[in-house]
């Protein structure tokens, strides 16, 4: 009984020993890398653009589950063939998609609640998909 007491402290003092041990080492690594003047932020940029092309996608495919996405198809095509690279038309592009966001809305708040918790997974399930491929 003795010993496996002993033992048991024995681990405890070890796994603490590592711990303040990795801990240090981390803050010495921290400390070289801010005298060098080195960043030691996490990439937050990628990772934003990764999401936000990840919600894209995961966007299109809701479109195409939805009722009445043809519509919606339709107003994507005319956006495409509107779209030039001056400013004011851009400004036009924003608003037709804040207006086709809205109006997913309107036909998402419409739907049977049944429908639209399907259409909640299946864009969760499209969701978790696309980030486990990145």
């Amino acid at each position: 009984m003795g010993k496996e007491r002993l033992k048991r402290i024995l681990i405890i003092v070890c796994v603490a020993g590592l711990t303040v041990w990795g801990v240090n080492a981390f803050a010495k690594w921290r400390e070289t890398k801010k005298v060098a003047g080195e960043s030691i932020k996490l990439p937050t940029e990628v990772v934003a653009e990764k999401v936000e092309e990840l919600g894209e996608q995961v966007l299109g495919k809701a479109v195409e589950i939805l009722p009445g996405s043809e519509k919606i198809k339709e107003k994507e095509k005319v956006v495409e063939n509107q779209t030039t690279k001056t400013e004011a038309q851009t400004a036009k592009t924003t608003e037709i998609l804040e207006r086709q966001t809205k109006e997913i809305i309107e036909i998402l708040k419409q739907l049977p609640q049944e429908e639209l918790k399907q259409i909640k997974r299946q864009v969760f399930k499209d969701f978790c998909e696309e980030v486990l491929k990145e």
